[in-house]
């Protein structure tokens, strides 16, 4: 169903707050159908996401962004996913005639160090909005307690990708980390094994860090900026 037709155009969205994460994702199969696409990037919420909506419809669309700098362990889970789940997970990259234009190997210092959040913008969010044209849903694994940016976040936004609606689908807003490492654990679900080496939260290599003993779940992430998201959540 278009997101145009249904009313979705002007903020009229179902209150699914304290529905099961189940059932929130069954809503929205039944609703978008082939036009709803998952966001991942394998994180432990990521897994989850992709675990629920697998046992629901394995045929849903899945994505996963690479962007030049992810670690070889976040690459490896792209098949450990596959294998495990049965999903088809595509890999989209950056546009390479922008990286060749605005980052181009040898040039130092490298864009990343320059300006992350362009950066983070040709490798994450462009290619992400490429995804999202055409599409009336998009589903993602933020929660609330993973950061003071996402701790309002609601189970359905309106959001706008290149001037046209799309419904941000949150089903796992109300899990804690103690709710999302039990479910892997009990399911035997892949996860980022950079997880048991200090890592929190695993983004691109140049700007992640270990941050052992720290209960902020976003800590090493561009550690020393003011920087706490790529702009995917906020930008689109």
């Amino acid at each position: 169903m278009n997101a145009n037709s249904d009313g979705m155009s002007a903020g009229i969205l179902p209150d699914l707050e304290g529905r099961d994460a189940r059932d929130i994702l069954r809503w929205a199969f039944e609703r978008y159908g082939e036009r709803l696409a998952i966001s991942t990037a394998f994180g432990p919420s990521g897994v989850v996401v992709l675990h629920l909506a697998a046992e629901i419809n394995p045929a849903v669309r899945a994505f996963f962004l690479d962007t030049g700098y992810h670690f070889p362990e976040t690459l490896a889970m792209v098949d450990r996913v596959r294998d495990r789940l049965g999903l088809s997970v595509e890999v989209v990259r950056p546009d390479e005639a922008v990286l060749l234009a605005e980052d181009p190997p040898g040039q130092e210092p490298r864009l990343f160090a320059r300006n992350g959040d362009r950066c983070c913008e040709i490798r994450k969010v462009d290619p992400t909005r490429i995804v999202l044209r055409g599409l009336d849903a998009w589903v993602a694994a933020l929660r609330r307690d993973q950061g003071p940016s996402r701790a309002n976040t609601p189970v359905l936004e309106l959001k706008e990708n290149e001037g046209r609606p799309i419904v941000k689908v949150n089903p796992l807003v109300a899990w804690d980390r103690k709710a999302v490492w039990n479910h892997i654990f009990q399911h035997d679900l892949p996860y980022n094994p950079l997880h048991d080496q200090g890592y929190p939260s695993v983004g691109c290599g140049p700007c992640t860090h270990a941050a052992d003993g720290t209960t902020d779940e976003r800590a090493g992430r561009w550690a020393g900026q003011a920087k706490t998201e790529c702009g995917l959540h906020t930008q689109i």
